[in-house]
C-alpha cells in the first residue's frame, strides 16, 4: 500500500489532515499536511503560489521535484525524506509534497508557542529577565544569544514511541568532560517509553542510580542559568513542549546557589551561602530539637524558660509530638494549596492560614504559642530554597529527626544527622560525589582554560 493510500485511509479518523492533488507536469502532485500544527498561509505562499505561476503547470516535464524546489522555491527549511518519516514530519507542522518518488518536507510550523515572558519559579531582581518557553527553537536560540561560540554542540535525539519527542543534548564541546558526555547520551538513549511530554519525564528516568530523596539533576526555566552552568562544563538537556531545561551533573551545593548571587559583592555572597546552610540545619532540627528539650532533656533548659514552656503548654490536651505534626501537617496543607491556587487568591489564603487559623488554635489551647513559633521559624527557612525537589527532600528529613527525637532526645538527633551526613556522602550524580567541593565545578579541560590546572597534571577533578 502507498503512502498516498495510507494517508486517504487514516483522513477519516484524523479530520485536521489535508491531502491535495495537481497534475504537475504528466504526473500527479501531492500536498499534505496538518492543518492544526500546520500554517496554511505559509503552504498557500511558498508552494501553491509557487505551483500557480510555474510554466511546469503546462504539461511540461518535470525531472527532478527537489531540483525545481531548490531553483523556485524561497525557502531554506525543506529536507528529502521517505515514507517511513511522512507521519514524524507532518505531526512537527512541515507540508510533504510528493511527487513520483520523491518526498519533499517543507518546514511550515504553525506558531502554537507563547511569547518570551519573566520566569516564574525564579524571580530575580537585577538579572535578565527572559525564560524559556515551550518552543524548542526558540529555547536554543536564547542560548545561542549568550553563547556565541561555534564550541556549543547539540545532539538531538528522538524518544519516546507515541510522543517522538525531540530533545537536545547541549554542551560546549572544548571542555566538557567526555567521559561524562557519553554517559549521559548512553543513559538517554536506553530509555524505552511510549511518552516523554517534558524534561522531568527524562529527569525521572536517567537518575535511577541512586535510590535516594535527595534530587541529583536540577531544571532551571532561565537560560542565562543554562548559559552559565554550560560554561562550568556541565550538560544541560533541552525538551520539545517544555519550558524547563535539566541541568546535569548537580551537587549539593547547587541548590546554595542563587541567581542574584552574581550581582552582589563577593563577601555579601559568601554571608548570604552562611545564612542559607543555617537556614537549612533550622528547618530541619528545629522542631526536632524543641520536642527533645521538653520531652527528654529538660535539664539542658534554664529554669526560668522550663517554667515558661510548662505553663504554656499546661492548657494543650495532646503530647508535644502529637502538637508538632498537627502543625506541620496543616503547613503542608497551606504550602500545597497555596502552589495549587492562583495568584490572585493566593494571598488570601496565607493570610487565612497563617493569621486566622493560627491565632484561632491558640486561643482554643489546641496548640502552644511557642509551637507556632517553631513551626513558622522552621517554615520561613525552608523558603530559602526555591527548588521545589530540594524542599520535598528536606521536609521528609524533618520529620525523620523529629521522630528520633522524640524517642531518642538529643542523642536521636544526633543520630539523625549522621544519618542524613552518611546518605549525602553516599549518593553520586553521574559517577561523581554529590558532596564535592563547595567550589565551582568545572571539568578538568575547563578548568586548563581558565588557568587553574596545569596541562601537564595528571589530578582528577
Amino acid at each position: 500500500m502507498s503512502i498516498i493510500d495510507i494517508l486517504n485511509e487514516r483522513k477519516q479518523y484524523m479530520p485536521d489532515l489535508q491531502l491535495k492533488e495537481i497534475s504537475f507536469g504528466l504526473n500527479k502532485l501531492y500536498i499534505i499536511n496538518i492543518q492544526t500544527v500546520s500554517d496554511s498561509s505559509q503552504s498557500n505562499k511558498f508552494i501553491l503560489d509557487y505551483l500557480a505561476k510555474r510554466s511546469l503547470l503546462k504539461n511540461e516535464i518535470v525531472s527532478s521535484l527537489k531540483k525545481d524546489i531548490i531553483n523556485y522555491i524561497p525557502s531554506i527549511s525543506f529536507i528529502e525524506i521517505n515514507e517511513s518519516q511522512v507521519f514524524e514530519y507532518l505531526f512537527n507542522g512541515f507540508t510533504i509534497i510528493i511527487y513520483k518518488d520523491e518526498i519533499i518536507a517543507i518546514e511550515t510550523r504553525a506558531q502554537l508557542d507563547r511569547a518570551i515572558s519573566e520566569p516564574t519559579s525564579e524571580p530575580t531582581i537585577k538579572g535578565p529577565k527572559d525564560s524559556f518557553n515551550e518552543n524548542y527553537n526558540m529555547n536554543i536560540g536564547l542560548i545561542r544569544r549568550r553563547i556565541k561560540s561555534e564550541d556549543l554542540y547539540i545532539n538531538e535525539l528522538t524518544i519516546g514511541d507515541k510522543t517522538k519527542t525531540k530533545i537536545g543534548i547541549i554542551y560546549l564541546n572544548d571542555i566538557v568532560d567526555k567521559e561524562l558526555l557519553n554517559d549521559v547520551i548512553d543513559k538517554i538513549k536506553i530509555i524505552k517509553t511510549d511518552k516523554i511530554l517534558d524534561t522531568y519525564y527524562i529527569k525521572e528516568l536517567i537518575k535511577q542510580e541512586n535510590k535516594t530523596i535527595i534530587p541529583t539533576i536540577k531544571s532551571t526555566e532561565k537560560p542565562d542559568n543554562v548559559a552559565k552552568n554550560l560554561t562550568e562544563g556541565k550538560i544541560c538537556i533541552i525538551s520539545e513542549n517544555s519550558s524547563n531545561v535539566l541541568i546535569v551533573p548537580t551537587f549539593f551545593i547547587d541548590y546554595f546557589y542563587n541567581n542574584e548571587d552574581n550581582y552582589q559583592k563577593k563577601f555579601y555572597v559568601y554571608f548570604v551561602k552562611l545564612i542559607r546552610i543555617l537556614a537549612l540545619l533550622i528547618t530541619i532540627f528545629a522542631p526536632a530539637i524543641y520536642l527533645s528539650l521538653i520531652t527528654y532533656d529538660q535539664q539542658m533548659l534554664p529554669t526560668d524558660l522550663l517554667i515558661n514552656f510548662s505553663l504554656q503548654r499546661s492548657g494543650v490536651p495532646f503530647p508535644a509530638l502529637i502538637e508538632a505534626f498537627l502543625l506541620m501537617i496543616t503547613f503542608e496543607l497551606l504550602y500545597e494549596a497555596d502552589a495549587l491556587t492562583p495568584t490572585t487568591r493566593g494571598t488570601s489564603l496565607s493570610i487565612l492560614g497563617a493569621l486566622v487559623l493560627g491565632d484561632a488554635a491558640v486561643a482554643a489551647g489546641i496548640v502552644s504559642p511557642i509551637m507556632v513559633i517553631v513551626i513558622a521559624i522552621t517554615a520561613i527557612s525552608s523558603i530559602f530554597f526555591s527548588y521545589q525537589d530540594f524542599q520535598s527532600s528536606i521536609r521528609l528529613y524533618r520529620y525523620l529527626v523529629m521522630l528520633l527525637s522524640c524517642f531518642f532526645g538529643l542523642i536521636g538527633i544526633v543520630f539523625g544527622f549522621l544519618f542524613i551526613l552518611t546518605k549525602l556522602c553516599s549518593v553520586k550524580t553521574f559517577n561523581r560525589p554529590y558532596i564535592i567541593s563547595f567550589g565551582i565545578f568545572k571539568s578538568k579541560n575547563a578548568l586548563i582554560k581558565h588557568g587553574l590546572l596545569n596541562q601537564n597534571t595528571d589530578k582528577n577533578i
